[in-house]
C-alpha cells in the first residue's frame, strides 16, 4: 500500500509541478525576454521605416511625424498593462568634427503621466542588456551618448565636449557615455529628445516610439467566426496575442500603426512553445513511471494474496466481487496519492519558480481535480493486467499449493 501511495504521489506531484509551471511560464518567459529590448514599434502610417530593420533604417520626411503624446496615449488602452517600456526616437543628420553623424533623439528615464499615475520609462529601461560606459544623458540637458565605433571614429570618450550642428543650431554637448551596442547603433549618437527636437527644427514631433510589451505566442489556427461563436470570438479578442496587442495599441493615436518586430515576437513564441512541449513530456514520462510503479506493486500484492482470492473464490465470492475489491483498494490509494502529489507539486512548483524568476508561484487549485483524475486513470492502467491475472486463479491449485 505504501509503495502504491509513493508511487501515485510522485507522478502526480511532478505532474502538477510541471502543470503550475506551464500555467504561468508563458508570462514569466515573456517578462525575462524583454530585457532583450523592444518587440513593438509605434510608427506613422506610410513611413518607410521597418521595424526587422535594413540599411536605410530612417522614416520618410514627407510630413510623416507623431506627436510626443503618443507615448502616454499606450497607457490608455485596454492593453495599457501589458506596456512595460517605451521610448520615442527622433533621427536627425547633424555633423560633427567635420563629418555628418546619425543622431537619435529619445527619453533615457523620463516620467509620463497617466490615469493610473506617474510611468517612469525609457531607453535605459527598455534597453537594459546595452552597456553603457559612464551614464545615458540626463534629461532636458546638453548632454550626448555615443556609440563605441563612433566615439573611436571622432576621437572622443566619456568627459569630452562635441559640437553637434545643423542648418537651424549649434550647441556644445558633453558626452555623458559611450554605448556598446552592436550593429548599426555602434556609429550613432543619442541626444534627449529636447535637444533633438530643437536641432532638427521638428518640436514635439518623434519619428516613432519603440516600445515593449506582454503578449502570448500567436495560435496557428485562426480565430473563431464571430457569427457562430460570439464568446469564443471575444475570448479570443481578449487574448494578448501579437495582433490583437499591436491593433488596439495603434488605434490610439490617429495616423499611426504598431507593427511586431517579427524575429522577436516569433522567437519568443518558439522558447514558450518548446518550453512547454519538454514539460509535456516530462509529465507523461512521470506518470509513465508511476502507472510502471504501480503495476508491479500491484502484480506482487495479487502474487501475494494469491490464497487469499483463491479461498474467496472457492467461497462463492464472483467475478466482479472480486474486481471491485481490488479496484476501490488501487482507486483509495490513488486518490490518496493525487490528492498528495497535488501539494507536493505545488510546493516544488513554488520552490522551482522562486528559484528562476524570483517569484514564486500562485497554487492552481484547478489542477487539484486534474491531478485526482490523473491518479484515477494510472490507477486503471496499473490494475487492469494484475485484476485479470487475479481473476484467472484456478482455486483449486491456489489452495493446494
Amino acid at each position: 500500500m505504501l509503495l502504491s501511495l509513493l508511487a501515485v504521489t510522485l507522478g502526480t506531484g511532478v505532474a502538477t509541478a510541471l502543470g503550475t509551471l506551464s500555467l504561468q511560464v508563458g508570462d514569466d518567459l515573456a517578462r525575462t525576454l524583454r530585457t532583450v529590448g523592444p518587440n513593438f514599434v509605434l510608427r506613422p502610417e506610410g513611413a518607410e521605416w521597418r521595424p526587422d530593420g535594413g540599411p536605410d533604417a530612417r522614416v520618410a520626411r514627407a510630413g510623416i511625424a507623431l506627436p510626443e503624446s503618443a507615448v502616454a496615449a499606450l497607457r490608455t488602452t485596454f492593453w495599457r498593462n501589458n506596456v512595460l517600456e517605451a521610448a520615442p526616437e527622433l533621427d536627425v543628420t547633424l555633423r560633427a568634427r567635420g563629418r555628418a553623424v546619425e543622431v537619435t533623439g529619445s527619453w533615457f528615464a523620463h516620467d509620463v503621466a497617466t490615469a493610473a499615475g506617474p510611468w517612469r520609462t525609457g531607453l535605459a529601461t527598455l534597453r537594459p542588456l546595452w552597456k553603457v560606459s559612464g551614464a545615458w544623458p540626463a534629461e532636458g540637458a546638453e548632454e550626448a551618448a555615443l556609440g563605441s565605433e563612433l566615439a573611436l571614429a571622432l576621437g572622443v570618450r566619456e568627459g569630452d565636449t562635441l559640437t553637434f550642428a545643423s542648418a537651424n543650431d549649434a550647441r556644445l554637448v558633453r558626452v555623458t557615455g559611450v554605448v556598446a551596442a552592436g550593429g548599426l547603433e555602434a556609429n550613432r549618437a543619442w541626444l534627449p529628445l529636447a535637444l533633438a527636437q530643437a536641432l532638427g527644427g521638428r518640436s514635439g514631433e518623434v519619428d516613432r516610439v519603440s516600445l515593449s510589451a506582454l503578449v502570448r505566442p500567436a495560435p496557428l489556427r485562426a480565430p473563431p467566426d464571430p457569427t457562430r461563436d460570439a464568446a469564443a470570438y471575444e475570448r479570443w479578442m481578449c487574448t494578448a496575442y501579437p495582433a490583437n496587442v499591436a491593433r488596439d495599441l495603434g488605434a490610439c493615436v490617429p495616423g499611426a500603426e504598431v507593427l511586431p518586430m517579427t524575429e522577436v515576437v516569433s522567437g519568443e513564441a518558439g522558447v514558450v512553445h518548446r518550453l512547454n512541449l519538454l514539460m509535456l513530456l516530462l509529465a507523461l514520462a512521470a506518470l509513465t513511471a508511476s502507472t510502471l510503479g504501480l503495476l508491479s506493486t500491484t502484480t506482487a500484492t495479487v502474487l501475494e494474496r494469491s490464497r487469499e482470492f483463491g479461498l474467496m473464490r472457492a467461497l462463492g465470492a464472483t467475478s466482479a466481487q472480486l474486481a471491485k475489491l481490488l479496484l476501490v483498494e488501487t482507486l483509495l490509494v490513488s486518490l490518496a496519492g493525487g490528492a498528495l502529489g497535488w501539494l507536493a507539486g505545488t510546493g516544488a512548483a513554488v520552490l522551482i519558480r522562486g528559484e528562476a524568476f524570483a517569484t514564486p508561484a500562485a497554487a492552481q487549485p484547478l489542477l487539484l481535480p486534474a491531478a485526482l483524475a490523473v491518479a484515477v486513470l494510472v490507477a486503471l492502467a496499473g490494475t487492469l493486467a494484475p485484476l485479470r491475472m487475479a481473476l484467472r486463479l484456478d482455486p483449486v491449485e491456489v489452495l493446494r499449493g
